[in-house]
């Protein structure tokens, strides 16, 4: 049984979920269930840092993909963080890097959910 470690920590009003290990059929659930925690604290806008993943197969991106279209019903965003370069390959030939925005790093990610500043004249 592949093993998955999912912690969350809040800054800024976002949730950073880091995924270590493999998102995968044996864990689908426990990241189900992590994510599900987060929307019923009221919880709307997420940043998951992908760099500790070591393998990702097609439950696993099932799940991203459910979770990504839950928030977007909603008033809000998931975005993805540091991806190994596997991942990158995984994303781009199942076309999800059309899906989800993607940022080298997890202060960038959080930064992209600053609202923009108003150009009043």
């Amino acid at each position: 049984m592949s093993t998955l470690e999912v912690t969350t920590e809040r800054t800024d009003g976002v949730a950073l979920v880091t995924l270590d290990g493999a998102v995968s059929a044996d864990n689908a659930a426990q990241l189900r269930a992590a994510f599900g925690e987060l929307l019923a604290d009221g919880v709307h806008n997420f940043v998951i840092d992908l760099s500790g993943v070591i393998v990702i197969d097609g439950a696993g991106l099932a799940e991203l993909v459910n979770f990504f279209k839950r928030v977007r019903i909603g008033p809000g965003d998931v975005r993805l963080c540091r991806f190994p370069t596997w991942v990158t390959v995984m994303f781009a030939m199942t076309r999800l890097n059309k899906v989800f925005d993607k940022f080298e790093s997890r202060e960038a990610a959080v930064a992209s959910f600053a609202p923009a500043e108003s150009a009043s004249a």
